[in-house]
């Protein structure tokens, strides 16, 4: 999995052109992917500005308890 952060401006087209792929998307906060290769080659072939992050460094989030 890669992860990336898309600039606002972007977002929303960069949102419907992952989800247009067929591969499946996590979203994250903070307007932050986690994505497939292909998809990477998508962003780059529609020109679609992303910073890529380190893994590491990404804060996932925990699942919450059912109250």
């Amino acid at each position: 999995m890669i992860y990336i952060q898309i600039p606002d401006k972007e977002d929303a087209q960069a949102f419907v052109i992952l989800a247009k792929s067929g591969f499946p998307v996590v979203c994250l906060a903070d307007n932050t992917y986690g994505i497939r290769d292909e998809q990477l080659k998508i962003l780059k072939r529609e020109r679609i500005a992303f910073k890529k992050l380190e893994p590491s460094k990404i804060p996932i989030p925990k699942p919450a308890l059912a109250t």
